[in-house]
């Protein structure tokens, strides 16, 4: 990266500094003038300190700069970023300011319906006291703000600008910026963060400077400040895109019983192939994290710039990704990229918004699925068919049967997987580089864990990766949010089914049943919520890409981060969570009561703009991980199929509605009957067997399966005491009534299955 594109980036991402100096100090002069004040106690690059001076037109009118000048490329970027905001052109001075407004809700404007909450101000981190949107205004005060500012100071002061330090201060922003709203206009939106404007306003930079670099534009003035018009009609920007095909078979068919040691592993290495792709793609243009729209779950967006460059940089990493997807799994991963070019009038365009985002979308993933329908060249498929039927022993976990490791029945990749485990669980810091003693993710990239105390001393070479943390320091790579709390301090998921913790006054037997369950939920649509999520409200005019990212990464931070707080002190392992999928092992009762914590958080989390659909499975403990994955998956499928916004428990004829499931089911019926027969010490579990015996083999179009229930109910009654009668009374009045309802009747049998479940000791 060459000094100019440096300079352009730390000026750009930090244009917007001044706002929130000047929120902390109420100061009656511009942000910009307030921002190169306060930036100068940090940095004397001039070309950093004229893009914060001088990003707007008024301030640009009475300054003489020359016409290269990175200033230009700032203001015309901060305008686009704020256009794809909804903001009014720079041009417009009627505006009224309110420096305590906080952040609006970025599902107000998504779906149909138009919804008012807040964000109550804060800086990001795990505390989930205050996360949920509120829908009372809390204003922000100059306190928040002065906590902010002294927290920026404080990292700034032993930062310098050079590009080792980028990442940093990407990270810095987005702690402390995530929840400060862009623009505190009352008359505009402001449900999109200063942060993910400020870090668009950086990317579109820096794609603009490499545009005009490949068409050696370099009067900056000419081409942005007095012919914006014309540049904004330009094809200066390119959206693309890339989808690994593969993840679900490679997570879910390794079939040992012990091979859930790598499983967590496992995920967290595909999650590493694809953050390692994103920067590959990155550090071939010498851009920053601040051009990427999300990444997650095998798939990224990322704004680049429309050059000669981009398109062979794209060629080039996909090239060489699927070679190493060939070299170490044959054809069982692939990489497809999609891309399509858009100008920035595009971006802000007013009347068309609708169509154009969606041609913009609908191109890039038809490229993609155009991709994946002819993967290979010529020369790929004979190189693959040169390759032969193999033969010979094979690994015990993946059945592969290359490179496999002598004295071991595993192959390197599992057994390196099974080793990095407990790394994973343990560690915080990790890095890629071209040491072949680590785990392979990419082309003559390796990762490793490495120490704090390596880090500093400047002994690490290479890509720094920082899990759940935002830590700041040279050569800081992305922050990775990831969903992986554990309550066990190792990998063996039985010891969830032993349930030693149920043990009391000194019984030799655990109570309840001594199994595991899986969970499998993803996010109804969510596909749809990245593409035509924000085109429902006002003619489209609410889908942006900075609404988009700005959804992304609220997704990414329920999932990924604050999910581990939802599951602390539950008995359960997060063996994988990312955007749109989340699986979950742990003691059967636990994982039900987290499948609707999470459930309820959600639409808490979205304003029930967005459901998810789930499975849970109950296994033996010694079940291999294919089957309980395959079973699992085969649940969550059925919800889904149930019109979404479902949960199927434990076979698929117990799937029902969630809300239905959690008011008629969780917290009515098993209540009910939990209080009934503690209060009912003489009905046993014979009695409850007898009545799911009935409830089994219960026929509609028989009337005597109704006889039989009613005559066991009325000889039951009669042994009952005058002072439980009542309530005996009352449960025979409502078991009849319960009955002669499909739905009722199976979901009374579930809520008594699931309290047989509670009670019963295994030995």
């Amino acid at each position: 990266m060459d000094d100019k594109m440096n300079s352009l980036f730390y000026g750009s991402v930090l244009h917007d500094i001044g706002k929130i100096v000047q929120r902390s100090t109420n100061e009656r002069i511009t942000h910009s003038r307030i921002g190169v004040n306060y930036l100068k106690r940090f940095t004397d690059n001039i070309d950093i300190l004229h893009q914060v001076n001088y990003h707007h037109v008024k301030e640009i009118n009475g300054a003489k700069l020359e016409n290269d000048n990175l200033a230009f490329i700032t203001y015309i970027a901060d305008n686009i970023a704020s256009g794809t905001d909804r903001r009014k052109i720079e041009t417009d001075t009627k505006r009224q300011w309110d420096s305590k407004t906080n952040l609006e809700d970025i599902f107000d404007r998504f779906g149909e319906n138009s919804t008012r909450r807040y964000i109550v101000p804060s800086m990001l981190s795990e505390d989930t006291s205050k996360i949920f949107p509120v829908k009372d205004k809390v204003e922000f005060n100059s306190s928040e703000y002065t906590k902010i500012v002294t927290r920026i100071t404080n990292t700034l002061s032993v930062i310098n600008f050079a590009p080792d330090y980028q990442q940093s201060v990407l990270n810095l922003i987005e702690a402390t910026a995530s929840f400060i709203p862009s623009s505190t206009n009352v008359q505009e939106s402001v449900d999109v963060s200063l942060y993910d404007h400020m870090r668009l306003t950086a990317g579109i930079a820096c794609a603009i400077y490499l545009y005009l670099e490949e068409k050696q534009e370099y009067n900056y003035k000419n081409m942005l400040y007095n012919n914006s018009q014309n540049f904004y009609r330009q094809n200066a920007f390119k959206l693309v895109s890339f989808d690994i095909s593969g993840i679900q078979k490679f997570l879910y068919t390794i079939t040992t019983s012990g091979a859930h040691k790598q499983l967590r592993s496992r995920s967290f290495y595909l999650d590493m192939i694809s953050e390692t792709i994103v920067d590959s793609l990155l550090s071939k243009l010498c851009l920053s994290r601040a051009n990427v729209i999300y990444s997650g779950g095998g798939r990224a967006y990322l704004v680049l710039p429309n050059t000669k460059s981009t398109d062979e940089a794209i060629k080039e990493v996909e090239k060489e990704f699927n070679q190493f997807f060939i070299d170490k799994f044959n054809i069982q991963l692939y990489v497809s990229f999609g891309s399509s070019i858009f100008t920035a009038n595009d971006l802000m365009d007013k009347k068309d918004n609708e169509k154009i985002y969606n041609r913009i979308f609908r191109e890039v993933s038809h490229q993609i699925s155009e991709h994946k329908l002819s993967r290979y060249d010529v020369n790929t498929i004979k190189q693959l068919n040169m390759g032969g039927k193999k033969a010979g022993r094979e690994c015990t976990i993946c059945h592969s049967v290359d490179n496999l490791v002598e004295g071991e029945n595993k192959c390197q990749l599992c057994l390196s997987l099974e080793n990095f485990s407990s790394d994973l669980q343990k560690e915080k810091y990790f890095v890629v580089d071209e040491k072949v003693s680590g785990l392979q993710i990419g082309p003559n990239m390796y990762i490793h864990k490495v120490s704090e105390e390596d880090i500093k001393s400047g002994k690490v070479n290479g890509k720094i990766y920082t899990k759940n943390e935002f830590v700041t320091g040279a050569d800081q790579s992305i922050r990775l949010m990831m969903g992986d709390y554990s309550y066990l301090h190792n990998n063996e998921f039985g010891k969830y089914s032993d349930r030693d913790w149920t043990k009391i006054d000194g019984s030799s037997s655990p109570v309840g049943i001594k199994r595991i369950a899986a969970l499998r939920c993803d996010v109804d649509d969510l596909g749809y919520g990245f593409i035509g999520g924000f085109k429902e409200q006002n003619s489209g005019k609410y889908n942006t890409f900075s609404r988009i990212a700005t959804f992304s990464r609220r997704m990414s931070i329920f999932f990924k981060t604050y999910i581990n707080s939802f599951a602390k002190d539950k008995r359960l392992t997060i063996v994988y969570s990312g955007g749109d999928d989340v699986f979950v092992l742990g003691a059967w009762d636990e994982v039900v009561e987290f499948a609707i914590d999470l459930r309820q958080k959600f639409i808490a989390w979205t304003d029930r703009k967005l459901t998810l659909s789930a499975g849970i499975g109950m296994f033996d403990s010694k079940t291999p991980i294919n089957v309980i994955a395959r079973e699992t998956g085969t649940l969550e499928d059925t919800a889904k199929d149930n019109d979404k916004n479902s949960i199927a428990l434990f076979d698929t004829k117990y799937t029902f509605n969630f809300d239905y499931f959690i008011d008629n089911v969780y917290n009515s019926k098993l209540s009910y009957i939990k209080e009934f027969f503690e209060n009912q010490p003489e009905q046993g579990k014979t009695f409850i067997y007898r009545l799911l015996d009935l409830i089994y083999n219960r026929d509609t179009k028989d009337k005597i399966s109704f006889a039989r229930i009613a005559y066991t109910l009325a000889k039951a009654e009669e042994s009952i005491s005058k002072d439980k009668l009542e309530d005996f009374t009352d449960f025979k009045s409502k078991m009849l009534k319960w009955f002669e309802d499909e739905e009722e009747i199976l979901s009374m049998e579930l809520a008594l299955m699931l309290y047989i479940y509670q009670i019963r000791k295994d030995r």
